[in-house]
């Protein structure tokens, strides 16, 4: 046979030999029936070592998917005979596990908390396989509740790739409040996400001592150290390393602001007005306000543009007019030119290799056999893969199967009116147990949900946590190097009365900051469902006053009562998809491009549901509708530069105006605008 045989279906062969035979195959006998593994009678000796090679290798592989391969001895003259190699069924599959409907919706809730990240495919797996050994199927219908995390930073999937196989990674990182970048080597000891950014927790291998780094303000690619590893503390949590984040002592400003504006700068913990500043502007007057992320303050302030100016400290109000003073600069750079029919490529994450097909085969075939019938679009759909992709998928399939490969040996894929069947796949029929992205995935997020209000379904999900971690087994370990944190604590009274009012089908009458037009509204809503973003929360209600449903971002809410019971009955089911995005298009609603380093653009993307475009040299387009093109100018003074407007004309040239006014209203005060780099924030 020729050894010219995909790797994928060679190693898909030796996983059903392996676990289709109770005593074992001796290695020569694998090199004898295994296609891929037949060597060269003309080059003997080096087809001999060229099999030593690529049969260890394959072990490897399959050992790092958590498909162990047993061994016994066996007398014999011959030494490629004297051992049996199989793979024991209960090694393999996933152990039977018991959930009720509740509790696999819960494990469905936070498997599709990964939607669209790194680890949504393995999520999605974990799921599947869960749901087959559990006998259970899962629905999100009746959750009124949903959340999403990104990993939209390059330098997550490199950390999470190191950090699960104790790997040293070397970085170019920029301090906060600094302009330059230095060299950083680390042993990653956890990852996690806190107010919508991510944070990596490490040994700093020159400074001695453990570090915590936000990776966005990483600046480099993250080089993997993959020949060197490293003993992770065996007791290290992530949850502490976040919980200090945010605790230290907060620093305070004062701001001036025109009076009765500035509302969301009035309604944070600690403002106060100051009567004795020595500052005094008719119509104006001077906020003390405390903070603790100086870098998220100065995006704020920078968006209220002309209308906030930061009297001290010095270094804040630095920042702030670097942020207008760069974001007017590059309003008025040329726009001309840009071609806008190329989609952004995806960044979803991992790259394919053979072993994430291997281990999407392995997961299909148990799925084909559980649901014979099936659409043949529901399994592009369920696998996330292209109608090319499937038919080399399905093609993999009828070459792979027992040794010998003979009828009824291979398994048998087939399509009629477009349903799909599967044959002669007993030997794969139960899903492989679960990987430790996979195992991870789940726990990490039923974890997160603990700290969610007003779940009512405490129980099941400290039930599921617990069975999904016996089914994880050793590898649970990194569902505590990983961590989410989807709620802050200032957003918790709010989200659990928005919750009891969903239950117990009630109206809210709501004080709701419209952060843009720095505009008090009194609404009544009927909330329907919670969503989030990040940490970032929204309700999703009808607002009586709109007469339709919105979406009302969770801290704008400014008070909440009760407002009887609630009246509109919807058609359908209220939901929200990621892809959906938070604003609801109105019929006035104008069309904008704007473009941004391809990062940013990434990061924005979602939140306002925009299409992306390369527009080449790193740079991407979004086309996205606003409401109100006032909101432009704020958005642009906030990204400090790495975006501007390019259409419509009239908005472009808006938005360039108010960020002049801005900038020299620092001037007017007598601040002298520094040259000083834009920051992440």
């Amino acid at each position: 046979m020729s050894t010219k045989i995909d790797a994928t279906e060679r190693l898909l062969n030796l996983v059903i030999a392996l676990l289709g035979t109770r005593r074992g195959y001796s290695k020569s006998h694998l090199r004898k029936t295994i296609n891929g593994y037949a060597g060269s009678v003309a080059a003997a000796d080096k087809a001999d070592a060229a099999f030593e090679r690529m049969f260890e290798r394959d072990k490897k592989v399959l050992l790092e998917l958590g498909i162990p391969i047993t061994h016994n001895g066996l007398p014999g003259t011959d030494p490629s005979d004297q051992v049996l190699y199989r793979i024991k069924p209960d090694d393999y599959r996933v152990p039977a596990i018991r959930l009720d409907e509740t509790a696999m919706a819960l494990v469905s809730l936070a498997a599709n908390l990964w939607a669209g990240a790194t680890l949504a495919g393995a999520a999605q797996a974990a799921l599947r396989k869960i749901a087959a050994r559990a006998a259970t199927p899962w629905y999100e219908d009746e959750t009124t509740s949903q959340s999403r995390v990104r990993t939209a930073e390059t330098a997550f999937e490199p950390l999470w790739n190191a950090l699960r196989s104790h790997h040293r990674v070397s970085f170019r990182y920029r301090n906060a409040g600094s302009a330059e970048s230095t060299e950083r080597t680390v042993e990653p000891w956890g990852l996690g996400s806190k107010y919508g950014q991510w944070y990596l927790s490490a040994f700093d291998v020159h400074k001695n001592e453990e570090r915590s780094f936000r990776l966005s303000r990483i600046t480099s690619e993250v080089a993997v150290h993959a020949r060197e590893t490293f003993d992770r503390p065996a007791d290290f949590s992530m949850v502490p390393v976040l919980g200090r984040l945010g605790t230290e002592t907060p620093a305070t400003a004062n701001i001036a602001v025109p009076t009765g504006t500035a509302h969301w700068l009035r309604s944070r913990n600690g403002t106060r007005i100051l009567t004795d500043s020595p500052w005094g502007r008719p119509g104006w007057e001077v906020l003390r306000v405390s903070y603790r992320e100086a870098e998220l303050m100065a995006d704020d302030v920078a968006a209220m543009g002309a209308a906030g100016l930061v009297l001290d400290p010095p270094a804040l109000r630095d920042a702030v007019a670097a942020r207008l003073q760069q974001a007017a600069d590059t309003a008025t750079q040329e726009v001309q030119g840009l071609d806008w029919n190329t989609p952004l490529p995806s960044n979803s994450g991992k790259q394919a290799d053979t072993r994430d097909r291997l281990v999407r085969l392995l997961s299909m075939v148990p799925y084909l056999v559980a649901n014979p019938g099936v659409e043949e679009h529901e399994v592009l759909a369920e696998f996330g893969i292209s109608a090319a992709q499937w038919a080399k998928d399905r093609d993999t399939l009828n070459v792979t199967g027992l040794p010998g490969y003979f009828h009824g040996d291979l398994m048998d894929v087939t399509t009629a009116a477009g349903q799909v069947f599967i044959r002669d796949a007993e030997t794969l029929a139960s899903p492989l147990r679960l990987t430790q992205e996979e195992a991870c995935s789940v726990l990490v997020g039923l974890r997160a949900l603990t700290a969610v209000p007003g779940t009512r379904q405490a129980q099941s999900l400290h039930h599921a946590i617990d069975s999904v971690s016996a089914v994880a087994g050793d590898d649970a370990w990194l569902a505590d190097a990983v961590v989410l944190e989807l709620v802050a604590g200032a957003q918790m009274d709010t989200i659990a009365a928005l919750q009891q009012a969903i239950v117990n089908s009630r109206a809210c009458s709501i004080t709701y900051l419209v952060r843009n037009r720095d505009e008090l509204s009194e609404r009544t809503v009927e909330p329907r469902r919670l969503f989030s973003i990040d940490s970032d929360w929204y309700v999703r209600a009808w607002c009586r006053r709109a007469n339709g449903f919105r979406s009302f971002r969770v801290e704008n809410i400014k008070d909440l009562s009760d407002a009887g019971t609630q009246e509109h009955e919807p058609s359908g089911r209220v939901s929200w998809e990621p892809d959906s995005g938070i604003y609801d298009p109105g019929s006035a609603d104008v069309q904008v491009r704007i473009s941004a380093d391809n990062a940013t653009a990434r990061r924005l993307g979602p939140t306002y549901n925009a299409e992306l475009f390369d527009l080449g040299n790193g740079m991407a387009g979004l086309v996205f509708l606003v409401g109100d093109t006032a909101m432009l100018g704020p958005l642009m003074a906030r990204l400090g530069g790495r975006a501007q407007v390019v259409s419509p004309a009239s908005a472009r040239e808006a938005a360039a105006a108010w960020l002049s006014e801005a900038t020299c209203s620092y001037d007017a005060v007598g601040e002298t605008v520094r040259p000083v780099p834009s920051v992440d924030g």
